[in-house]
């Protein structure tokens, strides 16, 4: 049938557009509200708890973390996360009491007369407090991971350039457009977790550990993530299990907007140094790159964000000399976590940057630098080894820079216009060992009618999994996509094919579908007409064979890795990007505006023309926002600006008209899901340096930044 490659019409498309798709909030529910106590100090002890004799709290239900019969620890990567504070908060928001009651009124009414004092200790707010050791709040340093790696050795050629810049990135917030929400479901002793979430076998895994014993986990219809739902669901999951096991009762938690943006987890906000050495016509001898990036409260997924930081530090350009030291330190401050782009954002700004200064500081095209140091046969990667991607780079950059016009227009500029480039790639799946350590597998069942289904943890939130995860197994048994289905992740029903992050979803479990929908295939011989088809499944099913057929992820044999020393194939395959922005600036109250934006996308087959580019319009979206716009206030470690009314977002009048291109078709599929997050910042900041002239380091690019770059 070839479904793979077509715009498949999306199979959630009508539920969500009439409204009858029930998210988390809309399932039947006739139980308790949970709520969240939390601290209102950034870093201290305890010291009492008092609850208003004045008010009557016999109806309320109170958990604390005497109420935790397993573990009282979150485990992420490490175990210093509690699920609920015992005798010392790190950030403000941490939490310290549940409580639930059928009214929401008596909750909030409750949640007033409690009173917790503190023996209040000054907090640490900043990157640079933390390597100062105002406070000692993790080992030895405040660092959670320290990563550093060199590759070659310093150039000893004479009469090089050199330039050295530091870039910034702030806190970003995902915006998804369901707050976190679980629901824990009392069914005679047994809870069952049902909620909003990207991993439901993470959230499995954090309630054995708070609960001493398996809990049932099913994934709700999700209303996005962007990897915000990625590690916080397993702790408002713990929340809604206590208070249901401890209730006897169906237990609900819904985070309004305020609290999921003050206290859910964030972008790493970075600090990134960049010294480089250079020739008169651009050429890179030496770079060397300080990553430090803000890690919160706890380590939670901080390390592996570091990674990524580390193998995307450098770009992909071909240089002799590369050396990366990295650091995700401790700070009293909410945790931060994933986001779409995953720590490869950060660092891809300021790689991008640095090479437009390079170009800048030598009155030479910013394309002509990037086309100088493009990687060649002989190239090696920061850590060390080739990359099979390098060769399909220079044919997305060279169409990308002849069919955009760039030259062209960055050499006649029109007034207060200019035009910037970004250049990158983006490692999909996990990085180094992790897809071997995740060993995920498959499932898909045959059922008597000749349907299948697919059983999988991967979930949907919006990306169209529903979609085209069918289309892979539909092309793989010649059928028609309507005869394949998604069953709901549930961990006690599917097989735990590993979280829906990393732009894994199509490349590792499309992949294993599709071997497994080989091996169904050959179970069943030939046909080649849907009533052959018919025939040999009932042949098939009358023989009695088994009716489940699965896949395992077994690592390729030219993967190597050493974690120890950084070297080896960070991930199993790269998408490419090339993204072109022209920007105007208005000279009255200097507010930037995308006028035109070109994506250049090499991801291999794409499995859905159509939502493959909602993917990229989406991602282009939030670069812009991250770039010009989205702007989380902190105080004192308190999220200042807890509203949408006030964290500006770009709409869609804001936005450009957004042109998608895909090049590279014929290969295998690369992973998209990312990679249209990581360039649009840079690209933008890149135009707004051509068309002011000014130097534009630090995201993002307000009307007061460009003002104050203009006077």
């Amino acid at each position: 049938m070839g479904v793979v490659g077509e715009s498949v019409v999306r199979v959630d498309a009508a539920s969500k557009a009439d409204g009858t798709l029930r998210y988390t909030d809309d399932l039947p529910f006739e139980g308790l509200y949970g709520a969240v106590v939390r601290s209102e100090i950034a870093y201290g002890k305890i010291r009492a708890i008092t609850f208003d004799a004045s008010f009557d709290f016999s109806d309320i239900i109170i958990v604390d973390h005497r109420d935790i019969e397993g573990r009282n620890a979150n485990v992420v990567l490490t175990d210093d996360q509690p699920f609920l504070a015992e005798a010392r908060v790190r950030h403000i928001g941490e939490p310290i009491l549940l409580l639930a009651h059928r009214s929401k009124r008596r909750l909030r009414e409750a949640m007033a007369h409690i009173t917790i004092d503190y023996d209040a200790q000054e907090p640490v707010l900043s990157m640079e407090e933390s390597l100062a050791l105002k406070q000692r709040l993790y080992g030895e340093d405040n660092v959670f991971k320290a990563i550093h790696t060199v590759k070659g050795s310093p150039p000893q050629k004479t009469g090089l350039f050199s330039l050295e810049k530091t870039y910034t990135t702030p806190h970003q917030e995902q915006a998804y457009l369901e707050p976190q929400s679980m629901l824990a479901r009392y069914d005679g002793g047994r809870v069952k977790i049902i909620g909003s979430m990207q991993c439901p076998f993470f959230v499995e895994a954090a309630l054995e550990g708070l609960a001493g014993e398996k809990i049932e986990v099913e994934q709700a219809p999700t209303g996005g993530g962007f990897g915000g739902k990625e590690d916080y669901p397993s702790l408002i999951a713990g929340y809604a299990y206590l208070l249901c096991k401890k209730a006897g009762q169906d237990v609900k938690i819904v985070y309004d907007r305020e609290e999921d943006i003050a206290y859910t987890t964030k972008r790493h906000p970075s600090k990134l140094r960049y010294r480089s050495r250079f020739d008169a016509t651009g050429k890179l001898h030496a770079l060397e790159v300080d990553v430090t990036i803000d890690g919160g409260a706890y380590v939670t997924l901080s390390p592996v964000v570091l990674a990524r930081c580390v193998l995307h530090a450098a770009g992909f350009y071909d240089c002799g000399y590369i050396r990366v030291d990295a650091r995700a330190v401790a700070t009293n401050t909410p945790p931060n976590g994933a986001f779409r782009g995953f720590g490869a954002p950060q660092v891809l700004f300021g790689i991008e940057r640095h090479m437009d200064d390079i170009a800048r500081h030598l009155g030479l095209s910013p394309a002509a630098v990037r086309e100088g140091n493009l990687p060649g046969a002989g190239s090696v990667g920061v850590s060390g080894v080739p990359i099979a991607e390098y060769a399909r780079l220079r044919d997305l950059f060279e169409t990308a820079r002849r069919e955009s016009g760039f030259d062209a227009i960055y050499d006649a500029p029109a007034p207060n216009r200019g035009i910037g480039m970004a250049l990158f790639m983006h490692g999909a799946g996990y990085t180094g060992v992790g897809e071997s350590m995740l060993a995920s597998s498959v499932s898909i069942a045959l059922e008597a009618d000749g349907s299948v289904e697919i059983r999988v943890g991967s979930v949907e939130m919006g990306q169209g999994t529903l979609t085209a995860l069918p289309q892979i197994v539909a092309d793989a048994l010649d059928l028609p996509v309507g005869m394949v289905s998604c069953r709901t992740p549930n961990t006690a029903e599917v097989a735990d094919s590993g979280p829906t992050v990393a732009s894994r979803t199509v490349m590792i479990v499309g992949r294993l579908l599709a071997q497994a929908a080989g091996k169904l295939k050959t179970a069943l011989g030939d046909y080649g007409t849907p009533d052959a088809y018919r025939a040999a499944v009932a042949r098939y099913c009358k023989s009695g064979g088994p009716l489940q057929f699965g896949a395992s992820y077994e690592q390729p044999a030219d993967i190597l890795w050493d974690e120890d020393l950084f070297y080896g194939n960070g991930y199993e395959a790269y998408g490419l990007g090339c993204y072109i922005a022209e920007v105007e600036v208005d000279p009255v109250d200097y507010r930037v505006r995308v006028v035109r934006f070109d994506a250049y996308n090499d991801v291999g087959q794409v499995v859905n023309p159509v939502m493959a580019e909602g993917q990229v319009e989406g991602g282009v979206a939030q670069g812009i926002g991250y770039a010009l716009c989205e702007r989380l206030v902190y105080e004192a470690g308190r999220v200042y600006s807890p509203h949408l009314s006030d964290y500006t977002l770009p709409m869609a009048p804001d936005l450009p008209e957004i042109a998608v291109r895909f090049l590279g078709t014929d290969g295998p599929s690369l992973g998209l899901g990312e990679l249209p997050m990581d360039g649009p910042s840079a690209a933008v900041a890149n135009a707004l340096v051509h068309a002011l002239g000014s130097a534009f380091d630090a995201l993002p690019i307000t009307p007061e930044a460009v003002e104050e770059a203009c006077r």
